[in-house]
């Protein structure tokens, strides 16, 4: 299917980039209300899921491994603190797909297309959506923060924007992956595949188990892991041990992750445009 990109009318005038990303923005945040709209017609797969499946990890992990924080040397008072943060991030990874999968079925239908010739920022497409995807993972985050602060875990008023910033920065670095995939492959099919690669980015990293208590090539695996670093960024918060340094690697390797995965949806949206 090919999408052919509108003219401008004939009295549109270009006024320079600022101009455009105002009009980017005033457009996205119509697709922004589309999408709220959409997703309160099927509250369950848009807001419950992100939250309900975290919160079911926290609550039957922390038990399982309670005695955990009376091994000598573990970081944290609780499991359950020391868990939190892991699992406050998996939020955005249920989260993931939502929108892309959205996206993908006004292709096929044919809206996008229409969209299309409405004179509408393309970029405006994406950021809406993006946007959106922000504020509702940022929902389910906050559902899964406060039962581990019910277990244990600490948060402070002051760090809980820190924290939501993380949070922001991984949905759109871990849901970027689905747009890209989902754009290139213009199949909603080929993103259920994605959807077990939480399973892998969660075990390999410290969300749920200490660096020191885990194997070595897991160690090795984990260090790798951009997750990790952001997990790492939550619990200081969680644990009350705050550090610039681990701030900064989270920043950093967040920041990194976006950029790969959303470069690479941005690409496949560009190819899709212009018809390629």
């Amino acid at each position: 299917m090919t999408i052919h990109a509108a003219q401008p009318p004939r009295h549109a005038t270009h006024r320079g980039g600022s101009t455009g990303w105002r009009k980017a923005i005033r457009d996205g945040a119509l697709i922004y209300r589309r999408s709220l709209a959409q997703s309160l017609r099927a509250p369950v797969f848009a807001f419950l899921f992100p939250s309900a499946f975290p919160v079911l990890v926290l609550l039957l992990m922390s038990e399982l491994y309670r005695d955990l924080a009376n091994v000598p040397g573990f970081p944290a008072v609780s499991v359950a603190a020391w868990m939190t943060p892991g699992v406050f991030l998996m939020a955005a990874m249920f989260g993931a797909g939502y929108s892309a999968t959205g996206l993908i079925t006004d292709l096929q239908s044919g809206y996008l297309d229409r969209l299309r010739l409405l004179p509408i920022s393309p970029a405006a497409i994406l950021l809406g959506r993006l946007a959106f995807d922000v504020s509702r993972v940022a929902v389910a985050g906050l559902v899964v923060l406060a039962v581990g602060v019910l277990l244990g875990a600490e948060m402070t008023l002051t760090g809980l924007p820190v924290v939501l910033a993380l949070l922001a920065l991984w949905t759109l670095a871990y849901g970027g992956l689905f747009y890209a995939v989902g754009l290139r492959t213009r199949s909603p099919e080929s993103l259920g595949a994605l959807i077990p690669l939480f399973m892998p980015v969660t075990m390999l990293s410290t969300a749920f188990v200490p660096d020191a208590l885990v194997p070595g090539w897991i160690s090795t695996l984990s260090a790798v892991n951009p997750y990790t670093y952001l997990v790492e960024g939550v619990r200081m918060f969680t644990t009350g041990s705050f550090s610039f340094g681990e701030l900064g690697l989270a920043v950093a390797a967040a920041t990194a992750a976006m950029l790969v995965t959303q470069l690479a949806a941005m690409r496949s949206f560009a190819s899709l445009v212009a018809g390629d």
